[in-house]
């Protein structure tokens, strides 16, 4: 009876110990994945033009919101168009890329793409609260969706004054990914309504190969020169992103400001 007993015994003690080291490995695996995990960072593109006059609302709830959020949850770019003197000619390439020949008009917002995309006032009452949570609203749905892609970033300022970011794109997701660029876009702070985050260049974009779960591809993109001018109080700053160039709503899948 007591061999029995003890026999029993020593069986739940190997049963203990490989559930034991079941768990273990599956938390490892689990913060493996966090680790690698990135929260969605979502990507606003406000469209404006200089003689627009509803563009400052929008531009106004918008940097509002992108304080609040800061970059690590939303990234605000600002890009003037059609001849306005802030303009540039990547600037006007992208908008047309986008709205190809559909409607076209300013304001225009585009969150990840043309995942959300608001024309003209969110609401056109003009009443900036109502545009306000309007932008936040749909913000908010976009920040609670799931990232497939983690990404990293590092920049480096060459003699010529031509930045070169590099990093890594990695799929975290259980599906295939493809049809993706890496691309990115150096813009300023001047500290005033609708140059807040006003875009000065748009990086060439590189094509991502066919990703698999867990596949990482590592990127190298190139900015033209920014020379430092004298008393230049408006210091660049970089966003880089994956988006899907084919899918009908261009997704931006996973954006990140470079530090």
């Amino acid at each position: 009876m007591n061999y029995f007993k003890n026999k029993k015994g020593y069986y739940l003690i190997l049963i203990i110990f490989f559930l034991a080291i079941y768990f273990n490995s599956n938390c490892a695996n689990d913060k493996n994945l966090g680790d690698a995990f990135n929260p969605r960072v979502v990507l606003v593109e406000l469209f404006v033009q200089a003689s627009c006059t509803t563009c400052p609302h929008a531009e106004f709830c918008l940097e509002e919101l992108a304080w609040e959020y800061v970059p690590e949850k939303m990234i605000l770019l600002e890009q003037h168009i059609w001849g306005d003197g802030y303009d540039i000619p990547e600037t006007n390439a992208r908008y047309d890329w986008y709205s190809g020949d559909g409607a076209k008009g300013t304001p225009d917002v585009f969150i990840n793409g043309l995942t959300i995309r608001i024309q003209g006032l969110a609401c056109e009452c003009g009443d900036i609260d109502e545009n306000y949570l309007f932008y936040k609203k749909a913000i908010d749905a976009e920040l609670a969706r799931p990232s497939f892609l983690a990404l990293s970033a590092a920049k480096k300022i060459m003699d010529d004054y031509s930045i070169v970011i590099e990093g890594r794109v990695m799929n975290v997701s259980n599906t295939s990914l493809e049809n993706l660029v890496v691309c990115g876009m150096v813009y300023r702070d001047c500290n005033e309504l609708g140059l807040c985050y006003w875009v000065q260049d748009i990086f060439p974009s590189q094509d991502i190969p066919k990703l698999l779960p867990g596949d990482t591809y590592t990127y190298n993109i190139t900015s033209q020169p920014f020379p430092p001018k004298e008393n230049e109080e408006a210091p660049i700053q970089i966003v880089v992103f994956v988006q899907d160039i084919k899918g009908p709503t261009k997704e931006v899948l996973q954006a990140l400001y470079v530090q």
